[in-house]
């Protein structure tokens, strides 16, 4: 189910690029990119994982999901051809592409190619991953992996050739609970020994993947380790998982960011890009407000609001509609008329005070009460803050406006 009215929200973008005076649009196409990139065009991110045979590859979807999604095998390859897991939950959707493994002992059954390489190739002709993530067991770290990162190597080219993208890749060095010391499984790993071991783990694929990929990349210590027992998840081992997915929701493009950070739920994440939908709403909302037209700049400004709290909402969990935004905004007794007065009386004031000053007054007017607006919804979205404590940070952003020569 799709958890966007994006027609919707279409229409009130259409509505503000419609209704801006033609010079204050030219310089605020940009910002209104930024959020209809963030907001109205928002989808399932894609990201591949490719690695070895008993990399953990189906473990570490499961691991990302919380649930037993993708078949995973002890001893043979399960993986017959690159596949496209779909997951669909309450907070969205991730389409995660698992080659088949690279170095196979045997050809797995139901392939279709002789070579896994070729396998994964067919995967990414027609959908483009965002983001590929090369997997190494830890114990595995040393072993010979050249080929492998030439094979990635390859994949990511055939991607940029097919797509005009070259995803970036990230190393996930998998399955730390089985590096030495081996009766230290359980995370946090706080034995100084087995935090060692996973740092030297971590250094040796970094360097290894820089050398053979010739640019830096970023590694991540993992452990995907869950058990079930007749659909019930008995143990639960995952370690590292978070910090991986923050870097996923950072590096991903602007339109899969807000579902990769809805969906995981790891709210570092969803505040960071909840603070570039607010710093680019409250920018355009200035560049609206600098412009001397009484009355005309309001609709706009209530527009560009809307979209930013059901933006916000949105990473949340929660349904991306107007009518919520609405609700939320209402809940904090804002209203229209009361800020088109302060804006304009801060306006007369300085034309008084300073002739010409008034346009800059009002872009501030708009800019604190926009910027004010959105920590309101992070704080009751995001951090699960009562409309009282929300009300509360409006009213700073207001104190910094009257506190403004």
């Amino acid at each position: 189910m799709d958890q966007i009215d994006r027609e919707r929200l279409k229409e009130v973008l259409e509505f503000i690029r419609s209704h801006a005076p033609r010079p204050v649009l030219s310089s605020l196409e940009a910002e209104l990119a930024v959020i209809e990139q963030y907001i109205v065009n928002a989808r399932a991110p894609r990201i591949a994982l490719v690695g070895r045979r008993g990399s953990g590859k189906s473990s570490l979807v499961n691991a990302i999901f919380g649930a037993p999604l993708a078949e995973t095998g002890a001893v043979l390859s399960t993986t017959a051809a690159g596949t496209w897991y779909q997951y669909e939950g309450p907070n969205g959707s991730l389409e995660v592409l698992d080659t088949r493994g690279l170095g196979e002992g045997e050809r797995p059954a139901g392939a279709t190619e002789e070579d896994a390489v070729a396998e994964n190739l067919k995967a990414v002709r027609d959908r483009c991953p965002d983001a590929i993530l090369f997997l190494v067991k830890a114990v595995d770290v040393d072993a010979w992996i050249q080929n492998d990162l030439e094979q990635v190597a390859a994949l990511r080219g055939a991607i940029s050739r097919r797509h005009g993208f070259e995803p970036p890749v990230i190393g996930v060095l998998t399955q730390v609970d089985q590096l030495a010391p081996a009766d230290v499984a359980e995370p946090p790993y706080d034995d100084p020994e087995k935090r060692a071991n996973i740092r030297l783990a971590l250094e040796k694929l970094a360097e290894r993947m820089e050398r053979l990929l010739d640019r830096p990349v970023r590694v991540f210590a993992t452990s995907a380790y869950m058990r079930y027992r007749d659909g019930v998840r008995v143990v639960d081992r995952r370690w590292g998982i978070d910090e991986l997915v923050s870097y996923l929701v950072e590096t991903l493009p602007g339109e899969a960011q807000l579902t990769m950070g809805r969906v995981a739920g790891v709210k570092a994440a969803q505040t960071k890009i909840a603070g570039a939908l607010i710093q680019s709403t409250a920018s355009a909302a200035a560049a609206v407000a600098a412009t001397p037209i009484p009355l005309a700049d309001m609709p706009i400004l209530t527009g560009m609001q809307v979209l930013m709290v059901t933006g916000i909402a949105y990473l949340a969990g929660r349904r991306l509609s107007r009518e919520a935004a609405l609700e939320f905004i209402g809940a904090l007794g804002v209203n229209v008329g009361a800020g088109f007065a302060l804006r304009e009386l801060a306006r007369g004031l300085s034309k008084w005070l300073l002739p010409g000053g008034g346009s800059l007054v009002s872009a501030g007017v708009a800019y604190w009460g926009t910027y004010g607006l959105g920590q309101a919804a992070v704080a009751y979205y995001i951090e699960n803050q009562p409309i009282e404590a929300a009300r509360k940070l409006l009213e700073q952003s207001r104190d910094k406006i009257v506190k403004k020569p």
